[in-house]
Order: C-alpha cells, then structure tokens, then sequence
C-alpha cells in the first residue's frame, strides 16, 4: 500500500498535477465570479486547496533534506565541573 502510495505521488510530480490543478481551480473560481454561480466557486475550491497541500508537502520534504543535523555536544561547552 505505501509503495502505491509512494508510486502516485512520483507521478504527481511528474506530470505536475498539483499546478495543473491550481490553474483549473482559479479559472474555475473566476468563471465562478464572472457567473455570479456560487456552486461553481465552491466545486472549484477543492483543486487548489488539493494543490497547495501537495506543494507544501513538497516544501516541507525539501526543507527536511537540507537540515545539517548538528552534534550538540561539540558546539556547547562542557559543563563546569563541581569542586570538592
């Protein structure tokens, strides 16, 4: 099931889906507006909410891979020893 999962997504990026479905979904609104149909502009909604939550996943998986994990213990100096 992950490897489908994993294997959907590769072709989402692929194809570009998710800016493919971030331009129907503002034509959509603005023939919604133009209209004055307003089932239209919330049908039209859900693809662009659709493709900001895969780009910001996108983002969000970009930022992960560009942390540089840092050695606390070489960067803090040692505690001060107690004396006795």
């Amino acid at each position: 099931m992950l490897d489908k999962i994993k294997q959907y997504y590769k072709l989402t990026k692929e194809k570009k889906i998710d800016t493919i479905l971030i331009n129907i979904g503002i034509l959509g609104v603005i023939i919604g507006i133009v209209f004055s149909i307003s089932i239209i502009n919330q049908i039209f909604v859900w693809p662009i909410l659709i493709g900001v939550c895969i780009k910001l996943y996108d983002f969000t998986e970009k930022i992960e891979s560009d942390i540089v994990p840092y050695d606390f213990n070489r960067i803090l100096p040692p505690p001060p020893k107690e004396k006795k």
